[in-house]
């Protein structure tokens, strides 16, 4: 028995012993709180991790390509839009140049046509002026004749009253 004693008293005082107690209650700690069950999660937890990675980067991938395909003929779109813009710019300009000239072809047309207006109202003033002048100037004429001579005042009379008779 004796060397049971020395057995149990080597076990006792060496790493063994407490190798195995430690291993009894990291055994115990296992069981009580489910640790495989938890590894297993976290296992788990990173595949579905590494898998939703994967598929974002096939996502990525696609709108990457997607978009290298939108900007891909996104050079020659701006030249014709360009292209376009220029030609209607040119179409409005000239739109603009012909308004123009037919705005100033318009105004020579009102401007001779108020010249005329003008010309024929000063050329009517005139007339009554030079008329009014010369109806005047004929009546002093008249009466200068008339008092130089007498004689005509008393036939130009009698023709009137020929005239009127």
């Amino acid at each position: 028995m004796n060397t049971i004693g020395q057995i149990w008293n080597f076990i006792v005082t060496s790493n063994f012993f407490n190798f195995v107690v430690m291993v009894l209650i990291l055994a115990w700690i296992v069981k009580k709180t489910n640790l495989a069950a938890a590894l297993e999660n976290v296992k788990n937890n990173i595949k579905n991790t590494i898998a939703k990675a994967e598929e974002e980067k096939a996502s990525g991938e696609k709108e990457l390509l997607a978009a290298q395909k939108s900007v891909e003929n996104l050079e020659s779109e701006i030249k014709t839009r360009i292209e376009s813009a220029e030609k209607q710019a040119e179409k409005i300009a000239q739109n603009i140049a012909l308004e123009t000239e037919i705005k100033v072809e318009n105004i020579k047309n009102n401007i001779e046509r108020a010249l005329t207006a003008e010309e024929k109202t000063i050329s009517a003033r005139l007339s009554k002026k030079t008329a009014s002048a010369s109806s005047e100037l004929a009546k002093r004429h008249i009466k200068s004749v008339l008092e130089a001579h007498p004689e005509l005042h008393e036939k130009y009379i009698n023709q009137s009253i020929e005239e009127l008779g």
